[in-house]
């Protein structure tokens, strides 16, 4: 008669497929407590890998979107500035129209000089304002004041040669990155702005009109008010395109953000989605498990108090 006690092996094989139970038990309470089926690039590495790519765009695309918001800013402020520049010349307009009409005389002409005075210096710190530390209308010279007269703003008299105005930023565009392929202008140089397609000291110079109309105000001349009132009406032209194009580069920039937000989205979806928990199969799971942990621990116990005198009568 022979009598048989459980192996080593067999015993071996019991505490290894234990083990294993208890790796997926720790897995699935993980994963249930995190929300993420991927805890580390060993559980799904084909899987990991899409997601790693799916962070980097996602990552990329929030820079852009971020980049977007720097111009809007940059771009808003410009508008801001032309908006009230816009502003200013109707009012110089209305003032000429006024002069031209004006019953008043010599005397009167010299009162409306006056607030043309006064336009001309609210002018000046329009062109020199600054958005985030940076001059708006310097071109590429952002830490460079752009306009300056010899003369304090508001001393008289503004003659020909006398405080002209000058510009000592550039013509230069900032370019900003907003996706891998594609950049937006960010500023609008001063130049282009206040100086016009004639450049300084011409007919689109809305400096020199405004000096121009001041100094017929005040020397009474209805033809120099009458020629300032034809450039303003270029200058006011031009500063509407201006405040179109502006206007044209911040609804892009709007829609980009948008387009980006929206892939951002999608991406987060599929990303979700690869490294998202299944709850229902990994509760399913721990659950088994933890009825087969609970199974072979008793077996394992009984194994143990086995022994030959179990067999003898």
């Amino acid at each position: 008669m022979s009598f048989r006690t459980p192996s080593t092996t067999q015993q071996r094989q019991t505490l290894l497929d234990l083990e294993r139970t208890k790796e997926r038990l720790a897995l699935n309470t993980t994963r249930l407590a995190s929300g993420k089926r991927i805890t580390r690039p060993g559980d799904d590495p084909a899987a990991a890998a899409l997601v790693l790519d799916f962070q980097n765009s996602i990552q990329a695309n929030a820079q852009f979107i971020k980049q977007a918001d720097s111009a809007l800013s940059f771009l808003m402020s410009s508008e801001d500035v032309v908006t009230g520049s816009l502003n200013s010349v109707t009012r110089l307009r209305e003032l000429a129209q006024q002069a031209a009409n004006s019953t008043n005389g010599a005397a009167g002409r010299a009162a409306l000089a006056q607030e043309v005075d006064s336009i001309r210096s609210n002018l000046l710190a329009l062109a020199n304002t600054k958005d985030q530390g940076k001059y708006l209308f310097a071109g590429t010279q952002t830490q460079t004041l752009p306009f300056a007269v010899p003369v304090p703003p508001n001393t008289p008299p503004y003659g020909p040669g006398n405080g002209a105005i000058t510009y000592s930023g550039d013509s230069g565009d900032i370019n900003l990155d907003v996706t891998s392929n594609t950049a937006v202008t960010t500023n609008l140089p001063g130049d282009k702005v206040f100086f016009g397609s004639g450049g300084v000291g011409s007919s689109t110079d809305l400096f020199t009109v405004v000096t121009q109309l001041h100094d017929a105000l005040l020397a009474n001349s209805t033809t120099g008010i009458q020629t300032a009132m034809t450039d303003l009406k270029g200058i006011f032209d031009n500063l509407n395109q201006i405040q179109d194009d502006l206007g044209g580069r911040q609804a892009g920039l709007l829609d980009l953000k948008d387009t980006l937000s929206g892939f951002n989205l999608t991406l987060q979806g599929l990303q979700d989605t690869q490294e998202g928990t299944d709850y229902v199969q990994s509760a399913t799971e721990l659950s088994s498990d933890q009825t087969i942990q609970t199974a072979t621990l008793s077996a394992l116990a009984k194994i143990n108090k086995t022994n030959l005198f179990d067999y003898l009568g």
